[in-house]
Parts: structure tokens; C-alpha cells; sequence
């Protein structure tokens, strides 16, 4: 049978606005995933007339439309060939076009619309198209809010089969962000795993659970941390036996992974409409936690899975999630009196901890110091670096950082950066060159003093907190905490500066041994469940209004009926830039 998915594109913009998943892929109530049929190196041809009133020239229209198009094709899958069409819409045709067919769009701040024709079975898309809101005065300008460029990309994410992301700043989170136009890793893997299985690189795959039955944990929010890049990279939801894969990622890494309860069910498929988080005491929501060992020793340092061409593949076995945020014994007793010391010694130098600071600290600017000593490491043979990061921001959590590092005679110092896409980055990456003429210079003291995030917001060019922190309403944790990670890197003969060297963290089949969220039950997905009350019901005013809007039509000949049919689910996409926000419809009208 054909059904039709309708996505509502609301973008929300209050005129200055600025939220990864190893990507969400669309999938129908029974699971499967949303993808182009055919030869995975098939092409897609889409049809866009760029004729709007914002004044944009077609032509430019026809340029960003390819640009987004090039940035999707890096991967593997189908390659979105964008065709100029300078007349309607026709059936049995991709096309992206602007229109004000009411129809389509009901709230001031629905911004676009793409539609798909799949089968229900198979998850198999037959033709799809991008609607756009022709009264919306849209920009040519990328450092612009409401640039179209950024509209077209996110769009083609669906076209594809991608659904919303809650990773900040990839092209597929559900608010309109500057600079979404140029995909994440978060994305590009998205892509990669729907359509290019064969040419993975690097593997973690594993289970989220709670309680001491070991239940699974459906649609847990699953973040991928690189220790290179000092960010999260990837994203991704749970399925309903507690499993979660990230693939086709880099090897010569460590990586961590961040556990936190999904709170924004609104924007995505209707397969996880049933999630719940209330697995705690009192039945509370789990929090964001880190993945660490079992045991007092390792409490507060999470596990870091380091990916080589030796161990490209890692099963990290049963993940609890938790209760409470776990910093390292010690680590706070030595706040004010003495140094935190992290292990420097030549078969473990690299590890990661997680910082904690109260309301009290922030505001009087209470430092953290920490001590990490590679007098016995060898760097001798070659030009090695401290490589040191302090990550915060896609955590929610609001507070910025400043880092001191003193070494010797040489002080360095860190603060937060701009990317090119003009966005503020609150994450802190150092790297510091190793003596390697006399070890005993390689003793590094490392000073992280936090700064209220609204006095400091104050003293940069970015007036809106949205800027940094998208959505903060709905994702926000109300903990100052940090991830520090530091590790050993070497620059190689061609010039490139690499990973060398790197705790071994012991594999030992996860959280089995001390389960937390002990009020764990059991949840299955809408698929497997009746009664699922429709989430477009919802009024404009509640918290999260919906964006994109999926509806599924069903009928014994194949093509979708005029008006609202017997099945119907809402996928959320509030793309905000600070206009306000609105709510998508579900009716829906047939292209001429």
C-alpha cells in the first residue's frame, strides 16, 4: 500500500536565534526505516522552481538548492540531482517549490512542508516533495536567520529518510540553526547507515537498561563523544529492546558515550510516541550520566572505547542509565586546597573525568585545578602534543569555561571560540607541544574557572541564549558540569597531527554488576501498541508545538485521499529563530 508523510517545517526565528543523532531515521509504526528503493547508488532527480516572493533570483534558488544537494552526496546512497523546472508541480515527480496553498500550511510560523509517498511495508520511498512558504521572507545571505539554504538541506534530510535530530547544530535538528546548510558527521552517518552498510569504518553498538532485571530502555538519547574533535558527533535513539548503533565512524579515536532521557517526542516519528523516563526513585526521570565502570575506583571517569584498525568493532554490552551525575572520589576535596591529579604514566597517559561545579561555585568563580604529570613519558622519538578538551555545551548544561594551563615558564589560555558559520562554541580544545628534550618540563597545571553564562553572554556579540544553547526550555540541565578529556597525540611523517597514546580501558560487558533506575518497566513501541493518542491534538500554546507534521493515508487504490485519513502521526520539528512558534495541521491536499 502508499502512504503519504507530510513534514511540517516550522521555523520558529524571534529575529536573532540561533539543537546528535548518530542521526533518528523516519520509520513507520512497525520499524522500518524510510529509504529509496533500487540500487543504493541510484540517483534521485528533483524538480525545483525557484520562483518566490523574497525577492531571491531563481537562479540563486537553483545554486543553494545544489549546494545543499552536494553536501548530502558526499556520502554513500542515492546522489539528489537538482533539475531547473520552470513550470507546476506534476505527480510521479520530486519537486521543490514555493506555494501558499493553505492547505499546506496553517500557522504563521510554518515555514515548509516535505511530503512523501512510501510503502507501508517496506519503508520504501516512491516520490517525495518540498513545499515551501512563498509569504515568508526568506534570505540569499547563509549568516542571515532565515537563510534558504539552510531551509533546503534540513528538507532533503527528509527527502531521504532522515528524521529530526536533537544533536545542537547538525542539519537535521528540529529548529532552523545557522549554518545547516553544510551537514554534521551526525548527519553524514545518518545518510551512511540507511544507504551504505558496506563501507563502514569504525563500529559501537550495546544496550541501554535500568533496574536490577536488566529491562530495556526504549528511546533513550544516546550522544557519541570524540575525543579528537572535542564534540559530540553523533546521536541516536534506543529501539525498543534497548539497543543502539553508531556506524561508519572514524577509527584512531576514543570515544564516549553520554546517556540522557529524549525530551522532545514531539519531533519525531510516531514509533516513539511511547517513550517514557520516569525510571528513578519516585518515579523521576533518569538524567543525562556518562557511561563509567562499575566499582568506587571509576566512578566519575567515563569509559573511553578506542577504535583502531586492529578493534574497529566494539559491543559495549549492557549501559545503565542513571539516577544522579557521578564525579571521581577525591575530586572534590581537593577543590580550594590542592591539586586534582590524573594519572600521567607511560601506559596510561590519557584518560577523561567529569567536573562538578555548584551555583555558589560559579558565581564566586571557583577553579578547578588539575595536575597532569608525563615527566615519565617518552617523546624522544618525534613531536607530541597534550591534547586537552573541556566539554559542556551540548550537555545543556549553561555555564561557560575559561582554561589556564601552565607548563614551565608558558602559560596558555583558553576560552570560547566562533565556528564559520558564525556560531559561538562554548566547548575548549588546547594543544600543547611536549619537551621532549627534558621530560621533566612535561608537569601541566590545568586551571577550569567557570563563568555565570548570562554575565558572560553579556561580554560577546551574541545577545540571544539561544545562540548557544537551542531549545534550552526543553533540554536544559540545571547542573554546572563539565566533561574534561586529555590524551597523547603525535604528528606524523605527512605532517598530520594524530592520536598516539591513550588509557586502555578495561571492556568488561558493561553496567550488568550496578544498575541503576531501579523503577525500570518495561515499554514497547507505538507499533506494538493501540490507543496511542494522536499528539496533533495538542494546542498551539502547549510546551513543544509541533513543527512537521507526518500524516499517512490508506486506501485499497494507491493514491492518498483528499482530507485527513484513518492513520495519522506527528513528527515535531520546531525549527526556532526566534520569530515564536506555531503548530502544523494535519490536512492535507493532493498536488496538481
Amino acid at each position: 500500500m502508499k502512504l503519504k508523510f507530510l513534514f511540517k517545517l516550522l521555523l520558529i526565528s524571534i529575529i536573532s536565534s540561533v539543537e546528535t543523532f548518530a542521526f533518528v531515521h523516519q520509520k513507520t509504526v512497525d520499524g522500518e526505516s524510510f529509504t529509496w528503493g533500487g540500487s543504493s547508488t541510484d540517483n534521485v532527480n528533483i524538480y525545483v522552481n525557484g520562483d518566490n516572493s523574497s525577492g531571491i533570483p531563481n537562479n540563486d534558488i537553483i545554486s543553494h538548492a545544489l549546494q545543499s544537494a552536494s553536501e548530502w552526496n558526499q556520502t554513500g546512497g542515492p546522489n539528489i540531482l537538482v533539475r531547473s523546472w520552470s513550470t507546476g508541480p506534476r505527480d510521479a515527480q520530486n519537486d521543490v517549490y514555493f506555494t501558499n496553498d493553505s492547505s499546506m500550511f496553517s500557522g504563521s510560523s510554518v515555514l515548509a512542508v516535505t511530503q512523501s509517498i512510501y510503502n507501508s511495508s517496506t519503508g520504501r520511498i516512491i516520490e517525495s516533495d518540498i513545499l515551501i512558504k512563498d509569504s515568508v521572507l526568506f534570505s540569499g545571505n547563509k549568516y542571515d536567520e532565515l537563510f534558504i539554504g539552510d531551509l533546503i538541506s534540513h528538507e532533503m534530510g527528509h527527502l531521504i529518510g532522515l528524521d529530526h535530530s536533537s544533536m545542537p547544530f547538525s542539519t537535521m535538528f528540529y529548529k532552523l540553526i545557522r549554518g545547516q546548510q553544510t551537514i554534521s558527521f551526525d548527519d553524514f552517518i545518518g545518510k551512511k547507515s540507511l544507504y551504505d552498510q558496506r563501507s563502514y569504518q569504525g563500529k559501537i553498538q550495546g544496550k541501554v537498561a535500568g533496574g536490577s532485571d536488566i529491562t530495556s530502555v526504549f528511546g533513550a538519547d544516546v550522544k557519541l563523544i570524540s575525543s579528537t574533535s572535542g564534540q559530540v558527533i553523533a546521536s541516536t535513539l534506543s529501539d525498543e529492546d534497548g539497543s543502539y548503533s553508531f556506524e561508519g565512524i572514524p577509527l584512531n579515536d576514543v570515544y564516549y558515550i553520554y546517556i540522557s532521557p529524549f525530551k522532545a517526542l514531539d519531533t519525531v516519528s510516531q514509533y516513539y510516541q511511547t517513550v517514557k523516563t520516569d525510571f528513578c526513585s519516585s518515579f523521576n526521570d533518569f538524567r543525562g550520566a556518562f557511561y563509567q565502570g562499575c566499582g568506587n575506583s571509576r566512578k566519575g571517569y567515563p569509559i573511553g572505547i578506542h577504535l583502531t584498525s586492529e578493534r574497529p568493532q566494539v559491543d559495549t554490552g549492557i549501559i545503565s542509565i542513571k539516577c544522579g551525575l557521578d564525579t571521581p572520589l577525591g575530586y572534590m576535596s581537593e577543590r580550594g586546597v590542592g591539586s586534582f591529579e590524573l594519572d600521567g604514566s607511560e601506559d596510561k597517559s590519557g584518560d577523561s573525568f567529569v567536573g562538578f561545579f555548584s551555583h555558589s561555585d560559579v558565581q564566586d568563580q571557583r577553579n578547578d585545578e588539575i595536575l597532569i604529570d608525563l615527566s615519565e613519558f617518552d617523546s624522544s622519538d618525534g613531536n607530541y602534543y597534550l591534547d586537552l578538551r573541556v566539554l559542556s555545551q551540548e550537555f545543556y548544561s549553561k555555564v561557560a569555561y575559561e582554561m589556564e594551563v601552565s607548563v614551565g615558564a608558558q602559560t596558555y589560555n583558553y576560552s570560547y571560540s566562533v565556528t564559520s558559520d558564525n556560531t559561538p562554541n562554548l566547548n575548549l580544545n588546547g594543544r600543547i607541544p611536549l619537551d621532549s628534550s627534558n621530560p621533566y618540563n612535561n608537569v601541566f597545571t590545568i586551571k577550569i574557572t567557570p563563568q555565570d553564562f548570562d554575565e558572560f553572554k553579556d561580554t560577546t556579540s551574541f545577545v540571544s541564549e539561544s545562540l548557544f544553547f537551542p531549545s534550552f526550555q526543553t533540554f536544559g540541565d540545571d547542573k554546572f558540569f563539565y566533561q574534561f578529556i586529555y590524551y597523547i597525540s603525535k604528528e606524523q611523517p605527512n605532517g598530520e597531527i594524530e592520536l598516539h597514546d591513550h588509557y586502555d580501558y578495561p571492556l568488561d560487558g558493561g553496567n550488568k554488576r550496578c544498575m541503576d533506575g531501579l523503577e525500570t518497566y518495561s515499554v514497547k513501541s507505538a507499533g506494538s501498541v493501540t490507543g496511542i493518542t494522536n499528539s496533533s491534538s495538542r494546542s498551539n500554546q502547549e510546551k513543544g508545538a509541533l513543527a512537521c507534521g507526518s500524516v499517512a493515508f490508506v486506501d485499497g487504490g494507491g493514491n492518498p485521499p483528499k482530507g485527513n485519513g484513518p492513520m495519522t502521526v506527528m513528527v515535531g520539528f520546531l525549527l526556532t529563530l526566534l520569530l515564536g512558534f506555531a503548530q502544523g495541521d494535519k490536512s492535507q491536499g493532493r498536488k496538481g
